[in-house]
């Protein structure tokens, strides 16, 4: 999913990734890893997931007058890092390849480690573009769009997808101006870099590219 980017970050976390998690936790080959995980792995993952989850959508949930979830302080920042890092060890023990975990861990790994003093230099001006109507109408125009394409979540997977991601696409164009101008281009690279780093993971054959470049 929180006044600042981290809204704007967290926002497509939970309403496009997360879905996804549920729906493609496929085989995943590397040297290391040879087989998916059991159900009961599943399980266990799915319970360390929980409180990032839960507090994520609270971020996005809360309203932007609400002072709790800025940045500003660095409390929702701090916060989520500090779950993060309970959930590697909550799940230091699974040992075969989850595209939950590895999802969580594509979405957090960068922010809360080489990447964190960096977003902590551009969360001021993050929480100041949350704010913005500007923003607030992109926002609300991917939720409303998310709504449509609910029924296809189950009936039809690749239609489901393609749809997602094409709204995924319209949102970051819809925003990158306001960040780009605001913030700079260095804040847009960490919007480009951790919303790249997720996808490879949970839909890698989205291309946004295009929305991302600057």
């Amino acid at each position: 999913m929180q006044q600042n980017f981290f809204i704007l970050y967290f926002y497509i976390y939970i309403q496009f990734y997360y879905p996804i998690i549920g729906l493609t936790n496929t085989f995943i080959e590397n040297d290391t890893f040879l087989t998916s995980c059991s159900q009961m792995s599943e399980n266990v993952i799915s319970r360390c997931m929980e409180p990032i989850l839960k507090y994520s959508n609270n971020i996005q949930k809360s309203s932007p007058k609400n002072a709790k979830w800025t940045l500003q302080s660095g409390h929702a920042f701090k916060e989520l890092c500090t779950l993060y890092k309970k959930f590697q060890k909550c799940t230091s023990s699974i040992t075969c390849q989850s595209l939950s975990k590895l999802g969580i861990e594509a979405s957090y790994q960068y922010m809360c480690g080489d990447g964190y003093h960096i977003f902590e230099q551009h969360s001021k001006c993050f929480s100041e573009i949350e704010t913005e109507n500007t923003y607030l109408e992109c926002k609300n125009n991917a939720s409303n769009n998310m709504e449509t394409i609910l029924e296809w979540r189950y009936k039809d997977q690749l239609r489901y997808f393609s749809e997602l991601c094409n709204i995924m696409e319209n949102y970051l164009e819809c925003c990158k101006p306001y960040v780009v101008n605001k913030c700079g281009k260095e804040a847009w690279e960490l919007v480009s870099k951790i919303t790249t780093d997720s996808l490879e993971v949970t839909m890698p054959n989205c291309n946004i590219k295009k929305a991302l470049f600057v």
